[in-house]
């Protein structure tokens, strides 16, 4: 924590006489560890030297932070100016009433153009519990962590394959990959922890859904659908022995990340912060090779990217000038300048009209392209509040299914069942249809 303090420090002694009077008080933002953290604490250097405005940094594990938030936002005067929030603790921290809707701050406030909101998870709906597009607006995408396709450039002009645009030809690709050579033509992420993240672009592609809300305190089962067994029975195919690694069910993130980088791999779907450890000449051996694309199509051409972003928010028990103070810090950030040099230190943008800027003419930006497409189709696979809980229970059952231990059938109907038995705990009035 200090060596960010003294970062910043350094900067505003840097800018000298350069940097602005300052005009707001200092704030204290709870944020997590992360490999886009240094990207992040150069544009809060940036912020200070520009404007002389302190934004402290409390950084904590991902494991910690969450509990950092409830505490800080139930108190009578919270800690942090500033909480970053996991888009899977959104819809907690939005139907707790914890935070300030940003319009209450400033009238009329709105995201800037160009500001991608992920499957509108910065808007709450109050009335339907849920994300909206015409609700209240809650935060700004500090960190637009969305899942794209990855593949070896270099493998794919040796075989003469094309960028798959559905995913019967991912499948082909995948097979062909490890037929013609010693590599692992696609690797799954399907540890528990990982499972229901990496399957909802899957699910949505085929016009799925975990489930949907129907009305006031109302939901719909829909997991286990035709839709949700065709999105499983491709899930398993692309983790099956003839294009993936064994042992499936036990790939996480890292291990997924690792394959690809020791070029054991050629294809992943994957977060696309993975991209700097792809490029980082010490932990890579592919550097240079990877490319990004959209992911793959359903069969009516519906394509989905799971939301595994980050929004911040400003809490209500603040004080008020510290709460305009957070705010001018958030608008500043969103802006395209500040955007830019953001993925130039190495984070993940949340605008999506970065492509036309001079980084979409730079190859060592060129995920660029992907990032926008898929975060234009960016969606919340779970959007209420008991959204951790119900994705532990589902991910049980999907994982026996990638090891053998359940029909894909059978998986689905446990999987439904646990939601629906959450989504009642939590005061829904549930519906599904039978099993399948």
């Amino acid at each position: 924590m200090m060596k960010f303090l003294m970062a910043g420090a350094a900067a505003l002694a840097l800018a000298g006489g350069a940097a602005a009077a300052k005009d707001q008080p200092d704030i204290t933002m709870a944020i997590n560890q992360s490999p886009w953290l240094n990207a992040f604490v150069a544009m809060v250097d940036r912020y200070e030297a520009e404007t002389g405005n302190v934004v402290t940094l409390d950084v904590t594990p991902f494991g910690g932070l969450l509990e950092k938030i409830r505490n800080s936002v139930r108190d009578s005067t919270g800690t942090y100016d500033l909480v970053n929030i996991n888009s899977l603790w959104l819809a907690e921290i939005y139907a707790g009433g914890f935070l300030a809707p940003l319009d209450t701050l400033r009238p009329g406030y709105g995201l800037q153009d160009g500001v991608l909101t992920y499957g509108m998870t910065t808007n709450w709906d109050a009335a339907t519990g849920s994300f909206a597009e015409g609700g209240a607006l809650m935060g700004v995408p500090v960190n637009g962590n969305v899942q794209v396709l990855y593949y070896n450039q270099e493998v794919y002009d040796q075989l003469g394959l094309k960028v798959p645009t559905t995913w019967p030809e991912l499948l082909a690709n995948a097979r062909t990959i490890t037929d013609k050579t010693d590599l692992y033509g696609f690797v799954p992420r399907a540890a528990r922890d990982s499972i229901v993240y990496n399957f909802t672009p899957y699910l949505f592609s085929q016009g799925g859904a975990f489930f949907r809300i129907t009305g006031a305190g109302e939901a719909e089962v829909m997991l286990n659908s035709a839709a949700g067994l065709a999105a499983l029975e491709t899930y398993l195919a692309l983790a099956g022995p003839d294009s993936a690694p064994p042992n499936p069910g036990a790939i996480a993130q890292g291990e997924l990340i690792q394959l690809l980088s020791a070029g054991r791999a050629a294809q992943a779907i994957a977060v696309i912060a993975a991209w700097g450890s792809l490029e980082n000449p010490k932990d890579s051996l592919v550097v240079g090779k990877m490319s990004a694309a959209l992911l793959p199509a359903g069969p009516d051409g519906t394509v989905a990217s799971s939301a595994g972003h980050w929004v911040t928010g400003i809490p209500k028990n603040v004080p008020a000038e510290r709460q305009q103070a957070a705010l001018a810090f958030l608008d500043w950030f969103q802006s395209r300048e500040v955007q830019i040099a953001y993925v130039k230190a190495g984070g993940v943008p949340v605008r999506g009209d970065l492509a036309s800027s001079e980084l979409g003419s730079d190859s060592a930006f060129r995920f660029i392209d992907a990032y926008s497409q898929n975060a234009s189709h960016a969606v919340m696979g779970l959007p209420f509040a008991a959204a951790a809980e119900a994705s532990d229970a589902m991910a049980l059952h999907l994982n026996r299914a990638v090891i053998g231990e359940l029909a894909p059938a059978a998986a689905l109907n446990a999987a439904a069942a646990d939601l629906a038995a959450i989504l009642e705990r939590n005061g829904y009035k549930v519906t599904r249809g039978p099993d399948l």
